[in-house]
């Protein structure tokens, strides 16, 4: 991959990052706000529950954000390292990193994508 592409991504990536991070902190405080006494416990059953939801929904958000930033940083480990946009899957079955590459298209869309959409296609069946 080009260097102003590498360059691109990279960008792209950091973007990414810092957004996630500003809303899995924003996401936690306002998941833990009730929690801290700020007077608005209820006694109501329908509004614990309600709560207890949300809180549950919010902790979902947040551990989804913070699985989606273990792969950006794996993928700014990748251009680091030479590895960005080769398909992990391809080269575990022996393919040549010419025949491994992630298309462009498809980085543009995941940029933190570990495999092109064939193989993403064949290890989702298998799950």
């Amino acid at each position: 991959m080009k260097t102003e592409d590498l360059t691109e991504f990279q960008i792209i990536l950091h973007r990414m990052q810092a957004r996630l991070r500003g809303d899995v902190e924003q996401i936690q405080e306002e998941a833990f706000a009730n929690k801290s006494g700020d007077g608005r416990s209820s006694n109501h059953m329908a509004e614990m529950g309600s709560d207890a939801w949300d809180l549950d929904f919010s902790l979902q958000l947040v551990e989804n954000d913070q699985e989606v930033l273990g792969e950006i940083s794996a993928a700014l480990k990748k251009i680091e390292s030479g590895e960005f946009g080769l398909c992990e899957y391809c080269l575990e079955q022996g393919k040549p990193e010419t025949r491994s590459r992630i298309p462009k298209t498809r980085l543009k869309a995941i940029p933190y994508a570990r495999n092109c959409v064939d193989c993403e296609r064949q290890l989702e069946s298998q799950r």
